[in-house]
């Protein structure tokens, strides 16, 4: 007879998991965040970072956070993404190009599973079809307008935020 044990929680408050997830690998989820085309108001809805996070989660468990910033962020938001766990990169060029290289930085080091890429932009296509080639599993997140189709198509898993 098998038993299958769910997740709970212990009487001293601890935890401990189903006997199948100590069985099963759970993947390893990077996050890079292209700030200036995503965390911005969409219609009367501010996107938020733990939006990000949620899709995140469902994939694995994350283990790197970056957002890509340019050289006019505020203060204000550099702070608020340090305090969501998040390490900012200010850059004050093509943010693409510092998006790629530390794309290939995890891959090399073979940080991740998936790569998740938050943004909009097809200039992202090249960096996912170049990780998908090198066998990672890759992920979009965006939202309409603007969300790019070949982004969409292109990735492993897309997900749109409404």
């Amino acid at each position: 007879m098998t038993e299958e044990f769910s997740s709970g929680e212990t009487q001293d408050g601890g935890r401990w998991k189903s006997l199948k997830s100590l069985f099963r690998r759970e993947r390893k989820v990077s996050i890079l965040v292209d700030g200036p085309n995503l965390l911005r108001r969409l219609g009367n809805r501010q996107i938020k970072i733990e939006d990000i996070d949620e899709v995140a989660e469902k994939l694995g468990s994350i283990v790197d956070r970056y957002v890509y910033l340019n050289h006019h962020a505020s203060d204000k938001l550099i702070e608020a993404m340090v305090n969501s766990g998040y390490n900012p990169i200010i850059t004050r060029g093509d943010i693409y190009v510092s998006l790629a290289m530390k794309a290939l930085e995890i891959w090399k080091r073979d940080r991740c599973d998936i790569l998740l890429i938050g943004s909009r932009d097809a200039r992202v296509v090249p960096i996912l079809m170049k990780l998908k080639e090198k066998g990672i599993e890759t992920a979009i997140v965006g939202f309409d307008p603007g969300f790019s189709v070949a982004l969409q198509n292109v990735s492993d898993y897309a997900f749109e935020l409404n």
